[in-house]
């Protein structure tokens, strides 16, 4: 299993106190764990950005 199997990553929407849509991204290694918020603009971003490396990584093989 890999590390994400294992819950060393996770993504979860919830709503701030104000009502907007966000999401929560963690990263757990063996050296502590890292949070991140984001808005719905940013996760838009980070999925565009994910695309982009999937189709070069695609275009390398």
């Amino acid at each position: 299993m890999s590390w994400m199997d294992d819950g060393g990553f996770s993504l979860e929407a919830f709503n701030s106190v104000d009502g907007r849509p966000m999401a929560r991204m963690s990263f757990c290694t063996s050296t502590g764990s890292t949070c991140f918020i984001l808005t719905k603009t940013e996760v838009q971003r980070v999925r565009r950005e994910c695309g982009q490396i999937l189709k070069e990584m695609e275009a390398d093989k």
